[in-house]
């Protein structure tokens, strides 16, 4: 009787918090959503904002410099603290994250917004767990679970896919090891997180694309079409990182840093005479989904060279956004070669992408169902998990803590 005790309280304090930390990260993504539109609608409107973009960089680098702190590692901060608890993510990352990637966009950065999210709803949990009440009851292993369920608050709540949100937190843990007894307050918050944003007037992608059955002939063109996956996140994730690296060791002040990544994307963006590489990206997907513009083959390769390179020197933002727009954009290109209908494959590597990039493909998977529908599951997971086992270890989220068990 004292075990069945302890399960129902320890299971009614994840509702209770999950629920909790759900309304704070589904409020921080309706108020981040609000921005951002209004930021890239702000830049879009007026052209003479992509000038600003080093100085708005280097505004970003002042404010982590002079008040950030711990919260410049970001979401791999936030998932070392879930696997190995010390309490360093502080309060201040929420507003930080917050205004430098209004920053990155306002200026035209082609970054993502994921991270913004995760960052916000994570922050706001610690900050839950620092509140002095006893009732609480708040060892080591419950504020690691209070950061979980801040990521998947934050994941759930900005995407509008509560179910993908709930699997996120625990599959994207550096060490790869689910713990499912930590899904009850990844799912409340999720949950909550997702209701609460669109009662708030969030709005969220859904597009309209037809899915295929799986016959045999397209299974093995699914599958095929999981090695392009695969190397186009490698080489994502390996140049991303890698340019990160470099531009850190080359500049000992980040303000040079940010300036030349902020003159590097004017000149791509002067080069080659066109908008459409900036910010999330989004533009692309009705040309794609609804066939509105043709496509070009090199897409998905320049999206991801001014997404590497924004985020390589330092930007703030995320990659899941961009990593959908160039999974989408891959699968437009190559559609055609492997005769599959274009929204249907694009569709897939909308998803394919993200998943092998972060290593969550069952997350990715109901995400792909939650935003097209139940009759991708088949497909999804043909390609998900081939491209995913041919990533290896390589993921956006890499975590420098080696592996343990987290709570």
């Amino acid at each position: 009787m004292r075990a069945l005790g302890q399960r129902v309280g320890d299971t009614t304090w994840d509702l209770v918090m999950g629920s909790a930390v759900g309304l704070l990260a589904g409020g921080a993504s309706a108020l981040f959503l609000t921005l951002l539109n209004r930021a890239i609608e702000l830049r879009m409107r007026h052209l003479w904002l992509l000038g600003l973009l080093p100085v708005f960089g280097m505004a970003s680098a002042w404010l982590y410099g002079r008040f950030g702190k711990e919260a410049e590692g970001g979401s791999r901060l936030i998932l070392d603290e879930v696997v190995e608890y010390q309490g360093r993510v502080p309060s201040r990352m929420a507003p930080l994250v917050l205004i430098g990637t209004l920053l990155t966009h306002l200026g035209g950065g082609s970054a993502g917004r994921e991270g913004t999210a995760i960052q916000m709803g994570a922050s706001l949990a610690r900050t839950l767990g620092k509140l002095p009440w006893k009732v609480l009851k708040l060892n080591e292993a419950r504020q690691q679970r209070l950061l979980l369920a801040g990521v998947s608050g934050g994941f759930g709540s900005l995407f509008g896919t509560p179910f993908a949100g709930a699997i996120f937190g625990l599959e994207v843990l550096p060490s790869g090891r689910m713990r499912l007894e930590s899904l009850a307050i990844c799912a409340c918050a999720s949950l909550v997180g997702d209701g609460f944003c669109r009662w708030l007037g969030a709005q969220h992608l859904h597009a309209n694309v037809a899915a295929m059955s799986l016959s045999l002939v397209v299974a093995l063109k699914l599958m095929f079409f999981a090695l392009p996956v695969a190397l186009v996140a490698w080489l994502f994730v390996e140049s991303s990182h890698g340019l990160a690296r470099w531009s850190a060791a080359m500049f000992r002040s980040p303000y040079g840093r940010a300036a030349l990544g902020g003159l590097a994307i004017l000149a791509l963006t002067a080069l080659l005479r066109t908008t459409d590489y900036l910010n999330l990206g989004t533009i692309w997907l009705p040309r794609i989904f609804d066939a509105t513009a043709p496509v070009p083959p090199w897409a998905f390769a320049l999206k991801a060279l001014f997404t590497v390179v924004t985020l390589g020197f330092g930007f703030k933002g995320g990659e899941v956004t961009p990593l959908f727009v160039i999974g989408a954009l891959l699968g437009a290109t190559l559609a055609p070669p492997l005769g599959l209908p274009a929204p249907f494959l694009a569709a897939v590597g909308f998803v394919a992408l993200f998943a092998a990039a972060s290593h969550t493909p069952i997350a990715s998977t109901i995400l792909g169902v939650e935003l097209f529908g139940a009759g991708f599951v088949g497909p999804l997971l043909v390609v998900c998990l081939p491209a995913y086992l041919l990533m290896g270890h390589r993921s956006i989220y890499r975590s420098g803590v080696k592996e343990k068990e987290a709570p």
